[in-house]
């Protein structure tokens, strides 16, 4: 018997089992509630309803004239090629290495070797990245030769990805830190170089095409190089079931084994790599709680900025004025950044419109205002959904506030001030690029930007009737598992459901306007925005008694 260990041993592989069907037990004991069955046939319902289109249009072929879906499935090789180059930038790879603190008690306590540990890691993505395979292959269903190829396409990809970002992980106790440093950088530095040198090729006579752009990047003779170890995956996914479905299969088999192969031969001290990644899991997920992103700052300074005193607004003032102060002193090098970008892209785009006019497209300037203002909304919801601030502060704060002797409905009102400071900072970033560029008038676009703070205000006020009137955070509390990215899908379900009525409130006054007017879109951007502002004191009245009769004396 030979005294080599074994690549996967037969413990950790009985841990994986009993991880996924614990998973199951859960989702199941969750199912047998009425109130976890709902939550299960809503989530049913929305992801049949996403999925829903794509089958229906693989069937009819409506995607097939679509050039921005073609462009998309066409380009797979160089959109791999930008995210492992940003992946080995930002150092993705080293969360493989990070485990869960119950993990720790026995994975790392037992007699295994690192070569193991990594196999019990892989195992684990092996199984998560089949259900996210399946789903996504059902969008690649118009340009796939096959569903089967599509799923073996993106998962072998994904997972070949995922060893390419983990090789670089793996490399840090061997290279030199401005090595690999310098490795990250000419990649992610090629990689751009690649796309910006490639924009002349995105020139028609109808002006830019960044489809056409796209496809001659990937084209070129330096674009076909860099992107030639990816192209496999893209023909797997192209092709029908039968023997070159195979042979394209055979081959990204071999190219995804070779990259974990060589995981494998420089992995070396897995174990004390594991705890650093858990010593980092749980200050990222401390710092997220507290509103602060980024990477970890290895010193802190106090902030010495003050703001200008509020009114006293029977209360409300004091508490907008410490949701101010609170959220410009964690994300006003954020906000900043986002004003000088957003002047910077305005100013070019106008310069670049001077010397070439015609380049941007006649129909992106007409609807450039609404378009910033839907960038900002989605950008706005990224940012502030997880901040603790407003009622969506910790408990211990919260119960601070309760003792202030004002009434529950001028907190909730000072309350609002947190998110929109940053929501409203998003908006004009925004609003300032589309202004350069718009061929609209003064009065238009001034309404779509009202309508667009209105959504602010109506979002905002959706956050804090959800955290008052529940225990849902976007960032759950307690130690990670397999059912918190659950929880958190939860209370964006909730906080959508909690923005209906006043999405309703501003579709009846939108439509009146509509029909008053004969389609005037400044009037219906305006009666849009009134329509949402209008619905919002009833909000804030039952957010009030939610936050006043709600006990708050909690755990954090």
């Amino acid at each position: 018997m030979s005294g080599r260990p074994s690549i996967v041993d037969p413990a950790l592989t009985r841990l994986t089992g009993g991880l996924l069907k614990t998973a199951f037990r859960q989702l199941f004991r969750h199912l047998k509630s009425p109130a976890g069955a709902f939550v299960g046939l809503m989530v049913l319902g929305t992801v049949g309803m996403g999925l829903m289109p794509m089958i229906v249009a693989t069937q009819t072929g409506s995607l097939d004239e679509i050039k921005m879906y073609s462009t998309v499935t066409s380009a797979i090789p160089l959109m791999m090629l930008l995210i492992v180059a940003m992946a080995v930038y930002f150092d993705i790879g080293q969360q493989i290495t990070e485990l869960r603190p119950p993990e720790l008690q026995f994975v790392l306590a037992g007699p295994f070797t690192d070569h193991q540990i990594l196999s019990y890691r892989l195992m684990t993505l092996a199984m998560t990245w089949v259900v996210s395979s399946c789903l996504m292959s059902v969008f690649a269903l118009p340009r796939a030769g096959s569903y089967l190829s599509a799923v073996l396409a993106i998962y072998t990809g994904g997972m070949t990805v995922t060893g390419l970002t983990t090789l670089h992980a793996f490399s840090k106790p061997i290279l030199a830190s401005w090595l690999r440093t310098l490795i990250a950088s000419t990649l992610l530095g090629s990689v751009a170089l690649l796309l910006i040198s490639s924009l002349p090729l995105g020139m028609t006579e109808d002006g830019f095409s960044w489809q056409t752009w796209l496809l001659s990047c990937q084209s070129s003779p330096i674009g076909s190089i860099m992107t030639m170890p990816f192209v496999p995956f893209a023909n797997l996914m192209q092709a029908p079931i039968g023997f070159s479905m195979l042979g394209w299969f055979g081959l990204c088999v071999a190219i995804l084994v070779t990259v974990f192969s060589l995981c494998y031969r420089i992995n070396v001290g897995f174990a004390e790599m594991a705890v650093e990644g858990v010593s980092r899991k749980k200050v990222r997920i401390e710092r997220m709680r507290s509103g602060q992103f980024g990477r970890v700052k290895k010193t802190e300074r106090r902030s010495t900025w003050k703001l200008f005193e509020f009114p006293w607004f029977g209360g409300a003032g004091p508490v907008a004025w410490h949701q101010v102060t609170f959220t410009i002193r964690r994300n006003g090098t954020l906000v900043i950044g986002l004003w000088a970008i957003a002047v910077a892209t305005g100013l070019g785009l106008m310069i670049f419109q001077v010397f070439r006019p015609g380049a941007i497209h006649p129909n992106f300037r007409e609807w450039s205002m609404p378009i910033a203002m839907a960038a900002s909304t989605y950008l706005g919801f990224l940012l502030t959904m997880s901040q603790p601030v407003g009622l969506a502060m910790t408990p211990k704060r919260l119960s601070w506030f309760r003792m202030l002797p004002v009434h529950p409905l001028a907190i909730v009102l000072g309350m609002l001030a947190g998110h929109l400071v940053l929501l409203l900072s998003i908006r004009i970033a925004f609003a300032v690029v589309g202004a350069f560029i718009t061929t609209r008038g003064l009065g238009e676009n001034l309404a779509v930007f009202q309508a667009g703070c209105a959504l602010d205000f109506a979002y905002a006020s959706a956050i804090n009737l959800v955290t008052a009137g529940t225990v849902l955070r976007a960032m759950p509390s307690g130690t990670p598992d397999v059912l918190q990215g659950g929880r958190t899908m939860l209370y964006m379900f909730v906080l959508s459901l909690a923005m209906v009525p006043s999405f309703i409130a501003a579709g009846i006054a939108g439509a009146i306007a509509a029909v008053t007017t004969d389609m005037d879109r400044e009037m219906i951007a305006v009666a849009v925005g009134a329509g949402l502002i209008a619905f919002q004191p009833l909000i804030w009245w039952l957010t009030s008694v939610f936050f006043r009769d709600r006990e708050l004396f909690q755990a954090d």
